[in-house]
């Protein structure tokens, strides 16, 4: 019996979990890459940009910068390597380079951490600071007057004074939309507020009349910016177990902010968790195949050869001419079929012969691979198995020398330019 042969792959529940778990090591160890991203994020303080006007600090906060930027690049290219790898990934190792990093880090920054406290006690810094902090405490007066002010307060209000009103309530919507997390739907909420605002802007109603509008607008924005902090919050959590659970995958994640609702994240990580075990087998079946298929002196043709490439499909040359095609679904259907490789995939009379021929020696081969795959964990259930037939002989295109040559070239270009997407790491 040869022909294509379609089986339905499943990997042992032992060495599943086995799998599973150094998943989730993984993942606990990106988790503790990505808390150290964060960190050299937030280590230049609140007051850097307040510092780098001073002219005493600019070469010391370059410094600063320039090691915050390599830190990150180095933590980037450990959390691609942790999220990119897989049960032989050495994570002790990974986890001694990140501690390094890190180490090295903190040792560097502190120079420039010192020059900057050395700044914040010169009397033109504290200066400075002092007209900012004035700056917004007199916002922070406005705002307080208007949300407070009594109805004979607005009754003599003047222009100039719902002017300031204006200009204190835009800039706390302006901040709160540029740094608070929200929902698009919440997004869109507070831009109605603001179209809303401007539009009582440029009214030509009394000075009184604006002011008192404004004030109720002021109460729905507090009411709105409160339940919206809640409500991230509360989302927040959910979202924490789904970066966990979707830490490797292989499209990128998705920020709390495109997600409407906690139920939708909830709903997002019980997909990415099946997902999870989905990507893990299919990763370690194509793997284990690999190995065993290399054992049997077949060796994978590369997709710089082949006219048409597929994540799926993989070719295993038996010669010059011929190769084993093995397909692999995202439902772990494994295909096996002879197949010729030339220039073109016009089959002549010698190599229909060829073909068949082959189909019938890979018959005596198919049961060995498929033992060394259940010894390996991997299990081929027989779902159809075809008969050698010389209508099961198909031919792939490969590429020429001049083609192939010309797509490596293009490859290499494209990977100094910086665009090359990255790939799994076996």
């Amino acid at each position: 019996m040869s022909g294509p042969k379609v089986d339905t792959a499943a990997i042992r529940q032992q060495e599943l979990l086995r799998l599973m778990t150094a998943r989730q090591q993984r993942c606990s160890l990106a988790e503790n890459i990505q808390k150290s991203i964060h960190e050299t994020d937030n280590c230049l303080g609140r007051d850097f940009e307040m510092l780098m006007k001073q002219e005493q600090f600019q070469e010391s906060g370059k410094q600063m910068i320039e090691l915050q930027e390599t830190c990150k690049k180095e933590l980037q290219k450990l959390l691609r390597q942790v999220k990119n790898g897989n049960e032989l990934l050495d994570i002790e190792e990974i986890q001694q380079k990140h501690n390094l990093i890190m180490q090295q880090f903190r040792k560097e920054i502190q120079g420039g951490r010192k020059r900057a406290d050395i700044v914040r006690n010169t009397h033109d810094f504290a200066l400075f600071q002092r007209e900012s902090q004035q700056l917004e405490k007199a916002r922070q007066n406005v705002i307080r007057r208007m949300s407070e002010q009594s109805a004979t307060d607005i009754q003599t209000i003047s222009t100039q004074e719902v002017q300031q009103q204006y200009q204190a309530f835009s800039e706390e919507i302006t901040r709160f939309l540029t740094h608070e997390p929200m929902t698009g739907t919440h997004k869109n909420t507070m831009l109605l507020l603001v179209h809303d605002l401007e539009e009582l802007e440029k009214s030509d109603i009394s000075p009184d009349e604006k002011s008192r509008k404004m004030q109720r607008l002021y109460k729905e924005y507090t009411d709105i910016s409160a339940h919206i902090r809640n409500e991230m919050e509360y989302m927040s959590a959910g979202y924490e177990e789904y970066c966990q659970a979707y830490f490797d995958a292989e499209m990128p994640l998705k920020e709390i902010t495109e997600f409407s609702s906690l139920e939708e994240i909830q709903t997002a990580t019980e997909q990415a968790k099946q997902s999870a075990v989905a990507q893990v087998s299919r990763e370690y079946i194509r793997r284990q195949i690999d190995e065993v298929m290399s054992k049997h002196g077949y060796q994978v043709v590369s997709s710089e050869q082949l006219e048409e490439t597929d994540n799926h499909q993989v070719l295993y040359g038996v010669g010059d001419d011929t190769a084993i095609h093995v397909f692999v679904s995202d439902e772990q259907q494994v295909t096996m079929r002879v197949v010729g490789i030339g220039f073109d995939d016009t089959i002549s009379e010698e190599e229909d012969e060829k073909l068949f021929q082959k189909q019938c020696a890979f018959c005596q081969m198919h049961p060995e691979i498929t033992e060394e795959l259940a010894l390996r964990g991997v299990i081929l259930q027989t779902k159809k198995h075809m008969p050698p037939d010389k209508r099961f002989n198909k031919k792939i295109r490969t590429r020429s020398g001049t083609e192939e040559r010309s797509s490596s070239r293009a490859k290499k270009q494209q990977k100094r330019q910086g665009l090359k997407t990255m790939r799994k790491e076996n």
